[in-house]
């Protein structure tokens, strides 16, 4: 599956637009001590907290971090600014991204 967004993958139809979303970004990159300050500062930078931040390194041979990145409550251009800003951190290697509408 290419890079790209989840929501492509569900459908043809464009990002939610509603007031706020949910957005779940599911990265993987070579494991570096210096990784999660660079995937957590383009949320801080928007004025957003992460609902939750899990990174693991756990499968294989511990060399590939996963981080799961979630957030709550932010505007749908919030949540594609960090999407763009994750992939364009040195070292990452994916990022999926899940985006929809807040209940």
């Amino acid at each position: 599956m290419p890079s790209g967004t989840l929501a492509a993958v569900a459908g043809d139809s464009p990002r939610p637009r509603s007031s706020t979303v949910r957005a779940f970004f599911f990265i993987t990159a070579p494991a570096d001590p210096g990784l999660l300050p660079r995937l957590i500062e383009p949320v801080a930078k928007l004025g957003a907290v992460p609902s939750r931040v899990h990174a693991t390194r756990e499968a294989g041979d511990g060399s590939e971090l996963t981080v799961d990145l979630r957030l709550a409550g932010v505007a749908p251009r919030t949540a594609e600014l960090v999407e763009h800003a994750l992939r364009a951190i040195v070292g990452v290697r994916q990022v999926m991204a899940v985006v929809e509408p807040e209940a």
